[in-house]
């Protein structure tokens, strides 16, 4: 018995000694809950649309005014003509677009019918559908209240064009989601574990005598697994191209540098995740607890982050899978050029370069 107390009390002093993974293991659970129980909603407020009004008369006014008055759609830009959709569509600032066609209200008084139509980005089927059945719910509650003042009024004719996915295949959504996710597990993971097991078991000291620089010495240990992660993420757009027709409407050039300076940024977090920990077993809850949950739930991956609270949507746009996948979505799907794309590319660039240069600032005070 005595033999049991002295192992029991030495393996919680065993567990005290490492704070930083009592310390992890314990905020799992927390976090887990408050992202989940944020994330996973099916409902979607403040959707960003557009109006395209040819009509501009009482009855297009109280629709759009009936749109507005819910949660669901605030209008982020009035058109003037259907070619300004499909840049706003590519720009990112609208998830749909309403046209209301001329003679609208001289349709609905004096013909008793009346069509419509929204145009809804379906590069992310789970947001489009919920969009579309919130457009048809206030599109009916409409025709009710019209209802009341005009008898036998036939429902309105809506048409529904989903834009970019009109078939709402899944792939559109979890292939650029999968990318990002292979290149956070491939490069972040392993850089990460591998850098933390040359710590732990004590070449990291010899770093400092090697003949090789330091940094090389890194740079020599992280590229293989750059090269896999390249490999990967290639197999995996081939795979969705030819296997569930992922469309390529973009530059493979732009895909091609895309990818590469975001394998770049996920090399320096697991760079600076090796450097910050002790042992391999915390550099890998570092990279599940702190990229590959977020990967997930905050980057828009399969869930909408207009739906989130505001500090969740601020943590987000820290989130570089955020802009990668936001990048490749426009470049697959969209179609969009450099032009279209400089805030996600922008922001992927200092994140990088910022990250690089902590990592490699802190591997030199490390090995010196």
């Amino acid at each position: 018995m005595k033999a049991f107390k002295a192992i029991l009390i030495k393996e919680f002093r065993h567990i005290f000694r490492d704070m930083r993974t009592l310390v992890l293991v314990i905020s799992m659970p927390v976090v887990l809950v408050i992202l989940f129980g944020y994330t996973i909603r099916n409902e979607i407020t403040n959707t960003k649309i557009a109006v395209l009004d040819y009509s501009k008369d009482t009855y297009s006014k109280l629709l759009i005014e009936k749109m507005t008055a819910s949660t669901y759609f605030e209008v982020q830009r009035t058109l003037s003509s259907e070619s300004e959709i499909q840049q706003a569509f590519q720009q990112g600032l609208i998830n749909m677009a309403i046209i209301i066609p001329r003679y609208f209200e001289e349709n609905i008084v004096r013909r008793k019918e009346a069509d419509l139509q929204l145009i809804i980005d379906a590069s992310n089927i789970n947001i489009a559908t919920t969009i579309e059945s919130y457009g048809k719910q206030i599109v009916n509650d409409f025709q009710k209240d019209l209802n009341e003042h005009i008898p036998n009024y036939q429902p309105f004719d809506v048409s529904i064009k989903m834009q970019y996915n009109p078939t709402l295949e899944s792939a559109y959504m979890f292939i650029p989601g999968n990318i990002a996710l292979i290149m956070i597990l491939i490069t972040t993971l392993m850089t990460s574990i591998t850098l933390s097991r040359e710590k732990e078991t004590g070449s990291w000291r010899m770093l400092a005598i090697t003949p090789v620089k330091q940094l090389w010495m890194v740079v020599a240990k992280i590229i293989p697994y750059m090269i896999i992660s390249l490999i990967c993420t290639v197999m995996v757009i081939l795979l969705g191209i030819f296997m569930f027709k992922m469309p390529m409407n973009g530059s493979i050039t732009l895909l091609v540098l895309v990818c590469i300076m975001f394998m770049f940024t996920a090399c320096a977090l697991g760079i600076l995740i090796s450097v910050v920990t002790q042992s391999q077993q915390v550099a890998m809850l570092l990279c599940m607890l702190g990229l590959f949950l977020p990967t997930l739930l905050l980057s828009g991956f399969i869930f909408p982050l207009e739906n989130m609270p505001v500090v969740l949507q601020l943590t987000a746009h820290i989130i570089p899978s955020k802009w990668f996948i936001i990048a490749l979505k426009d470049i697959m799907i969209k179609g969009s050029g450099l032009t279209a794309i400089w805030l996600p590319i922008s922001i992927l660039s200092i994140m990088t370069i910022g990250l690089i240069g902590v990592s490699v600032k802190k591997l030199m005070a490390k090995t010196t």
